[in-house]
């Protein structure tokens, strides 16, 4: 690799200054109250974002249902919100079945029946 290769744009403008090597600086002796203070705060513990997360995999969860809705046939729409029942009230198939029909398979009406009737 010849020197005509090697570009570094942030040290275009860098200067270099020596200095007498006879001259020692020396750290302080003492910091500064506020650099002392500074030092004591307790730093928090790393965000997990976790309701940022959450929110996030709603939205996916919604723009799928949205897909299937737009491209599945009836069926395909019954069952999807079917399984979503399921999943919220973790009773069986039959009856998740039965209170989305009496229901018109409003999702939400539909957990709101279940959850009152037990």
């Amino acid at each position: 690799m010849s020197n005509s290769e090697l570009h570094y744009p942030g040290l275009v403008n860098c200067k270099v200054s020596m200095t007498n090597s006879s001259v020692k600086s020396r750290p302080p002796e003492d910091l500064p109250r506020s650099v002392r203070d500074a030092a004591k705060i307790r730093i928090p513990p790393l965000y997990a974002y976790a309701v940022e997360k959450s929110v996030l995999q709603k939205k996916e969860e919604r723009d799928l249902d949205i897909a299937a809705t737009s491209t599945g046939s009836r069926d395909e729409i019954e069952r999807s919100i079917m399984v979503k029942m399921k999943s919220v009230t973790k009773a069986d198939e039959d009856v998740c079945v039965a209170v989305l029909q009496s229901n018109g398979y409003n999702l939400k009406n539909s957990i709101e029946a279940f959850f009152q009737s037990k």
